[in-house]
């Protein structure tokens, strides 16, 4: 009877504890997942979560694909790989000559973007600086940070190719063949999604949507209104946190069930941006907004389920790691805490985990 009862403690035990831990999904052969001109920092996130089980790695590759006219360096990426021996990222380079004229129809590089699409089961564009307006047909505001031009041309284009766009309504993307593709945009990647498809963008939250031009002021907002931490421009030389946290509210069903998002619960979430979605592209559906409706900080598409667009970073490897460093968000804080202690203290931290979970079983998935 004794001997019984510890069984049942251990079995009870073995359940809690797997409950707790990503199942790796079964699989033949591993998987393939794109990573679309990771820099170093991404790959970094990449690997914290692939070693330790966030991202299952037995059954997972990943081909880091770079633009050779990337601002992003190939170079540094490779000899970050090299130096970590990681053995599970292979790269790839794409030439070709792309401009604002060709970069939403057939070019030199669609051979290489269908190619690389057929054989592999997903894939993930990731943050970065402002898109040039020029490319989605408007001015240029003071506030905008231009600096890659030559990284975006690459990853609109991508993006045209695989989803298609109000650019040319004639146009197949990719997904038509395989329309549950998983395609994950993070931060920049969503807003290069929905100006790939035709969409454009607010160019500054601060003054376009809140018709704010001073830092004093936008830091008087409530904290869940402030998409990046401006205490940054007010304290460079500071070492403080670049990322705001502020909570988000998950608007559409689906993606509610996805990420086992409980009815009243609006997740905490990190991001560092100052630009948002406008218009919306074409097939694009607003899934999640700031808590005052105000920014978009989620799109899905009507037609391919499994492509989705966060405006929040659920990748950076801080908000995993329990021992990385202790943060502040303005000078004067007394009480630091890692990113990580943030999420868990404001309950969201599973929902990070759940974000993943559902990302890797609609890489897995048999449709």
């Amino acid at each position: 009877m004794k001997r019984l009862f510890l069984l049942s403690i251990f079995f009870i035990a073995g359940i809690l504890y797997s409950q707790n831990k990503f199942e790796t999904p079964k699989s033949e052969s591993p998987k393939t997942i794109v990573l679309v001109n990771p820099g170093v920092f991404y790959l970094k996130s990449i690997v914290y979560m692939t070693d330790n089980n966030i991202i299952p790695s037995d059954n997972i590759k990943y081909l880091a694909v770079f633009y050779t006219k990337s601002e992003v360096s190939i170079s540094e990426a490779k000899n970050f790989v090299k130096q970590n021996n990681i053995d599970y990222i292979d790269f790839k380079e794409v030439y070709g000559n792309l401009n604002k004229n060709n970069i939403y129809k057939t070019n030199m590089c669609s051979q290489d973007f269908y190619d690389i699409f057929k054989s592999s089961d997903g894939i993930i564009f990731f943050g970065g600086w402002d898109i040039p307006p020029l490319f989605y047909g408007a001015k240029t505001e003071l506030t905008v940070g231009i600096r890659t031009p030559n990284r975006h041309l690459f990853e609109l284009s991508f993006l045209f190719h695989l989803l298609g766009g109000n650019q040319d309504l004639a146009y197949k993307g990719f997904l038509e063949e395989k329309p549950y593709y998983p395609v994950l945009g993070i931060c920049l990647g969503m807003q290069t999604m929905n100006v790939a498809t035709g969409g454009d963008m607010y160019q500054d939250i601060p003054s376009d949507i809140y018709g704010i031009k001073y830092i004093e002021d936008i830091l008087k907002l409530n904290k869940d209104q402030q998409h990046r931490n401006y205490n940054k421009n007010l304290y460079p030389d500071t070492e403080i946190d670049n990322h705001s946290f502020h909570h988000i509210k998950i608007t559409n069903y689906d993606l509610r069930k996805k990420w086992k998002i409980q009815a009243g619960f609006n997740p905490l979430v990190a991001s560092s941006h100052h630009q948002a979605v406008r218009l919306l592209g074409k097939d694009m559906v607003i899934a999640a907004t700031s808590m005052d409706n105000k920014v978009v900080e989620a799109l899905v598409h009507k037609k391919f389920p499994n492509v989705i667009g966060v405006q929040f970073h659920p990748e950076f490897y801080t908000l995993h790691d329990p021992d990385s460093k202790k943060i502040k968000f303005n000078p004067l804080d007394n009480e630091l805490m890692t990113e990580h202690e943030i999420l868990i203290k404001n309950k969201s931290y599973r929902f990070h985990l759940d974000f993943w979970t559902s990302f890797i079983n609609s890489v897995f998935a048999k449709w």
